[in-house]
């Protein structure tokens, strides 16, 4: 299934991959069930049990902001990027899922497709993201300095004993090496 033929699956483009043909970030504005099963799947090749079902994303895709990277040329996600909304700062903006499809990491997609999204939430009007991230996970963590986040907290035991997490957070404003 290609996101292109799913007809009740309105797609707002946001950006193509600067540089790498076929790539193209989605924002997704709708869902059918096809659709949202693929999400579901993408999401747990990624996190195991931890990734997202059903039933939180589909408040996710109305509420919040769903992004989707997609390769022109095949039937299958790439990438997925979920942010929501900060209640106690309202132009803050918490990026909950992040991730690249594991045959298409270390070659700079991570960096493009964040940079496209965090383009598209400051025209949105947001200041600032935060996210948490795994202190051993070290692609990440480097990833997300390159971007300009900066850690501002560390969590012990975040999610169960010895799942320690970064807190790191962007202020666009800041962020020297996010271009237009």
């Amino acid at each position: 299934m290609q996101l292109d033929k799913v007809k009740s699956l309105p797609k707002k483009v946001i950006n193509n991959i600067e540089g790498i043909e076929g790539l193209t970030v989605y924002l997704v504005q709708d869902y059918n069930n096809q659709f949202l099963r693929r999400l579901v799947d993408f999401g747990e090749k990624i996190f195991g049990e931890l990734g997202m079902d059903e039933w939180g994303l589909v408040p996710q895709i109305r509420h919040g902001n769903v992004y989707v990277l997609k390769e022109e040329d095949k039937k299958t996600i790439s990438g997925l990027a979920i942010l929501m909304r900060d209640w106690e700062d309202s132009e803050k903006v918490y990026l909950f899922d992040y991730a690249i499809a594991d045959d298409l990491q270390g070659n700079r997609l991570g960096y493009y497709f964040l940079k496209i999204i965090i383009n598209n939430i400051e025209e949105q009007g947001f200041k600032r993201m935060s996210l948490t991230v795994d202190t051993e996970n070290d692609p990440a963590i480097k990833l997300y300095e390159k971007m300009g986040f900066k850690v501002v907290e560390k969590n012990t035991d975040e999610y169960g004993k010895s799942h320690d997490r970064f807190i790191m957070e962007i202020e666009f404003e800041e962020a020297k090496l996010i271009t237009r």
